[in-house]
């Protein structure tokens, strides 16, 4: 479960932007298999008076905090690659529109501390998780599709 919650200034984002925005962060995590569903991102406005950075005021600022869950990073040089891939996808979104500063930091939560709705999630590439992402949906499973697919 990736969440992101995106603060940023009342008017830096069109309710447009914003969806072409959470549909580029959900393609990221539905690349490397993880259903849609499991992609959550919440726009936070701010007003204008009330973002500052290094005690200024910073109205063209936008702050990513990522969350995630359902897959951890082996090793630094994964750590990178998937960052790289993260500013490629956020680019055209805020770097390139020259206007805004940015900045993003993520944490990773223990995935046995992770729910949906009330259910424990199948383990990764099993039949469970498979179908999981077929139906984009949580459903309950048994334990004989929790089991890696040899497919």
């Amino acid at each position: 479960m990736p969440l992101w919650r995106i603060y940023h200034e009342e008017t830096v984002f069109t309710d447009a932007q914003k969806s072409s925005l959470a549909k580029t962060i959900t393609k990221l995590y539905n690349d490397i298999g993880l259903p849609p569903f499991y992609t959550n991102v919440i726009f936070i406005p701010v007003s204008a008076s009330s973002i500052y950075t290094g005690g200024e005021p910073a109205t063209k600022f936008v702050r990513f905090v990522i969350e995630q869950i359902a897959r951890t990073f082996k090793n630094d040089a994964v750590k990178k690659t998937w960052l790289d891939r993260i500013d490629v996808a956020l680019a055209p979104h805020v770097k390139d529109r020259g206007d805004l500063t940015w900045e993003y930091h993520m944490v990773e939560t223990e995935r046995p501390l992770w729910r949906v709705d009330g259910i424990v999630p199948p383990e990764i590439g099993t039949l469970a998780e498979k179908r999981w992402r077929r139906e984009n949906r949580a459903s309950p499973y048994g334990a004989e599709e929790n089991v890696r697919s040899k497919l």
